[in-house]
This record gives C-alpha cells, structure tokens and sequence, in this order.
C-alpha cells in the first residue's frame, strides 16, 4: 500500500514486464506485488534481456524519461542485462532489490 501511494503521489511511470508467463514457463507475479501494479499491465516477454523486446523498449521509451529505476528478482539475469544495454538507448540507470 505504501508503495502504491508513493508511486501515485510522485506520479512515476512503470514499465511492468514478466518473462515467459503466457507460455507457462513461468510463473506470474505474486498476486500482492500485480495488485500494486494493476494500473500497469505487464509486457509478458519471450528473452530476458528486456532491451530485446519492443514492446518493452516501447513502453519505456513512451514514459519519456531519461533516468530508470530498476527492481528485479535476479539481479545477474534481471538488471544486469538492462544496465550493459542501456548505454545504447541513453538511459541512466539506477537499480534496487
């Protein structure tokens, strides 16, 4: 709820995006976490480096910043990835667990 707030006050934009959920090789995102984010549906990704995939790319290229906010399960596969591959769209990243 905190977080909901925080978010809603700041006025953020979020980029929400899962890997491989449709296709059932994953699972989706705990039902407390996708509450939070329900005004945010997630890009269901097919790759795990995010920049791979346009809607992805889309989307964060349409919330019009130039500074990101990362937060992710795995570090290593999650975050890594889009901070090697973010020098090449311009983005600053900034990143948290």
């Amino acid at each position: 709820m905190v977080l909901k707030n925080i978010v809603s006050t700041v006025k953020l934009p979020i980029v929400y995006s899962t890997v491989n959920v449709s296709s059932g090789r994953s699972k989706p995102t705990a039902p407390e976490l996708a509450d939070l984010l329900e005004e945010s549906p997630p890009i269901d990704r097919t790759t795990l480096n995010a920049w791979e995939d346009a809607d992805f790319l889309a989307a964060v290229r349409a919330a019009g910043r130039h500074k990101l906010v990362l937060c992710a399960l795995w570090t290593e596969m999650c975050i890594a990835c889009k901070c090697f591959f973010s020098e090449r769209i311009q983005q600053n990243i900034s990143s948290s667990l």
